[in-house]
């Protein structure tokens, strides 16, 4: 019987929720083509059909998820304008998503935790640089912005304060995927990433997340002072 398109687009999504899961269970480099054909319930013949390899293959599944890089600032205002406040609340929205987003959790295990970027793989990593380079660079013209209103201590260059606070976020992100949800992300995440702004704040500059403490935390955690556009 001669495959329809709506056929086909099944069974390219039960392929790539097969190497999502096998991706995840034994990392990337242990899964095979032909793991994934059995794990999906079909042969190799229809993985050849939808992708050419298993670097195709991968970049198929982790480009169905949305990373939290990705949901940094989504349809903010100008740089310009934004604040140490809004850089705290966007983290806590970027926190909440991978609580909430069980593919982007999923997907980000895999990034991180269970892929060899060597070989045939090297090439997986172009997503994920593009979106940890993107972020940085909104985060570096958010500092430059502090800095402009006299807000940044004056020890710190925006480039500088920006990968000091994505080192940081992407730590706390990394132990909470590694330690397989072992703590609140929201609430560990809030209390690192205020204690990371208060390092960067002059002092007497007016920043809210400072002065609610783990109350604000909360509320951003459970959607009840979300930023407008966050995801």
């Amino acid at each position: 019987m001669r495959r329809t398109k709506e056929d086909a687009l099944l069974t390219r999504e039960a392929i790539l929720d097969a190497a999502e899961a096998r991706f995840y269970d034994f990392g990337v480099a242990a899964t095979t083509l032909s793991h994934i054909a059995a794990a999906a319930g079909l042969t190799r013949g229809a993985i050849y059909w939808h992708f050419p390899n298993k670097l195709e293959l991968f970049r198929a599944m982790h480009e169905r998820a949305r990373l939290p890089q990705e949901a940094f600032f989504s349809g903010h205002e100008p740089v310009g304008r934004r604040s140490l406040e809004e850089l705290y609340a966007n983290s806590i929205a970027a926190f909440r998503h991978l609580e909430r987003d069980e593919r982007a959790r999923r997907v980000m295990t895999i990034l991180l935790l269970r892929c060899e970027y060597v070989g045939e793989m090297q090439g997986a990593m172009m997503r994920r640089t593009d979106a940890d380079n993107a972020m940085h660079r909104t985060i570096a013209a958010i500092f430059a912005a502090v800095q402009h209103r006299g807000e940044l201590k004056p020890e710190w260059q925006p480039e500088i304060a920006a990968t000091a606070y994505v080192c940081a976020v992407g730590g706390v992100i990394t132990e909470w995927l590694r330690s397989e949800r072992g703590f609140d992300l929201v609430a560990v995440g809030g209390s690192l990433v205020r204690s990371v702004i208060a390092g960067f704040a002059c002092p007497g500059a007016k920043v809210a997340c400072l002065e609610a403490g783990p109350a604000m935390a909360k509320a951003v955690g459970d959607g009840r002072d979300r930023p407008a556009g966050g995801g």
